[in-house]
């Protein structure tokens, strides 16, 4: 008797679900790589927001540092600290949000310029912007800074900008307490000057800016204004 080797091999079904099994694994392979590649995409564009932000709280931080007095000369306001919250929120709101003059411009050039620097905080269109020119040593209404400033775009997206001022007067009275509680600015002023407030302007003790971005949330700090 003569046997016959018979060939191994695959039969036609085999061969199919075979071709089926590794179509579903290349199938979650892929969608494992773009979930993973859309998350890393995430990832950068989120820390690219959290960095824009935290440069735009370390150049407010740094002229709040550097305020000046505001300061009444003989042809009227030389020097002035102006702020108030936004009024309304809207892509298509312009508002100036506070003005000031700050001094320790720093000079790395050596130009023939004042260290003295003429500030602005505006909301256009859902950007916060920083204009900003030399002192030239005349009076404030004077000076027109759309035509004339230098501008520092900080943020996008940017819904809301809201400010809390507190009195010397307030702290005066009330003492560290003032600081106390999850609402120790309930009492503070939303605007700068206070409206009762007459002739040459004092300086709050301190601010609060709260700033809402979105996809980012609401952000706040508290700034001591030096007098």
């Amino acid at each position: 008797m003569i046997k016959r080797q018979q060939s191994a091999g695959f039969t036609l079904l085999e061969v199919l679900i075979a071709l089926s099994i590794a179509a579903v694994i290349a199938a979650m392979s892929y969608q494992a790589i773009e979930g993973a590649t859309g998350g890393a995409e995430r990832t950068r564009d989120v820390m690219a927001e959290i960095n824009q932000l935290d440069r735009t709280w370390q150049i407010i931080a740094s002229d709040m540092r550097q305020v000046l007095k505001p300061e009444i000369g003989q042809r009227g306001p030389r020097f002035e600290f102006k702020a108030e919250s936004l009024e309304r929120a809207g892509d298509d709101v312009e508002q100036v949000l506070m003005s000031f003059t700050r001094r320790g411009w720093i000079n790395p050039m050596e130009r023939l310029r004042s260290d003295l620097q003429q500030v602005s905080y505006r909301i256009a269109e859902g950007k916060l912007w920083r204009d900003y020119l030399p002192e030239r040593n005349v009076p404030i209404d004077e000076l027109d800074f759309e035509e004339t400033a230098l501008n520092q775009m900080l943020l996008e997206g940017v819904k809301d900008v809201q400010f809390r001022f507190l009195p010397t007067e307030l702290v005066q009275q009330r003492g560290p307490i003032i600081l106390g509680g999850l609402d120790y600015t309930r009492d503070w002023e939303p605007v700068w000057p206070r409206p009762e407030q007459t002739g040459q302007a004092s300086m709050p003790a301190a601010v609060e800016i709260t700033i809402d971005v979105e996809g980012m949330g609401v952000s706040a700090r508290l700034f001591e204004l030096t007098q």
